[in-house]
């Protein structure tokens, strides 16, 4: 079977946190950078793997070619309004997204990874940056892929 060219896959971000009033501030959430996995040769089963730093990797019979956009997603974490400055306490990632190309195949994101990660207490992040696992099938159509995922960040 000849080895299939998968285009840069861009996804767009729907970050679903609610807003939730404290002394007056607001809770702001911001996506300034989208998930792109770059250009890659589905040539057998594997995954791509975008780590929150932007780093890229191959495994299996996965080929990651030059060109196209590789990034990890960002996020920027702001306030609004008077008062107390608010804490960011925890992230929540999703466990999958599923990304649909335009002649209707699908992929999944998995194993979404994030800096920072988890629970923290009292920090003033600013920056959340979000990685994830892209599987690719052994006979993936080629193909650009888009699709979303959702952020869950916690304040008090």
């Amino acid at each position: 079977m000849p080895a299939k060219k998968i285009q840069a896959l861009l996804l767009p971000l729907l970050l679903l946190a609610l807003p939730v009033q404290t002394a007056n501030k607001v809770g702001v959430i911001t996506p300034t950078r989208t998930l792109a996995l770059g250009r890659f040769v589905a040539a057998g089963g594997g995954t791509v793997v975008v780590s929150p730093a932007g780093v890229r990797s191959g495994n299996g019979a996965v080929v990651l070619l030059s060109g196209g956009t590789v990034s990890s997603a960002a996020f920027t974490l702001s306030e609004s309004g008077t008062g107390e400055s608010l804490a960011w306490t925890s992230i929540a990632l999703p466990a999958s997204a599923t990304l649909t190309g335009s002649d209707g195949a699908s992929m999944t994101l998995t194993n979404f990874t994030s800096t920072p990660s988890g629970s923290f207490a009292g920090s003033t992040l600013t920056v959340l940056s979000v990685g994830a696992t892209l599987n690719v099938a052994a006979n993936q159509r080629a193909g650009s892929y888009s699709g979303t995922f959702a952020v869950t960040v916690d304040y008090q």
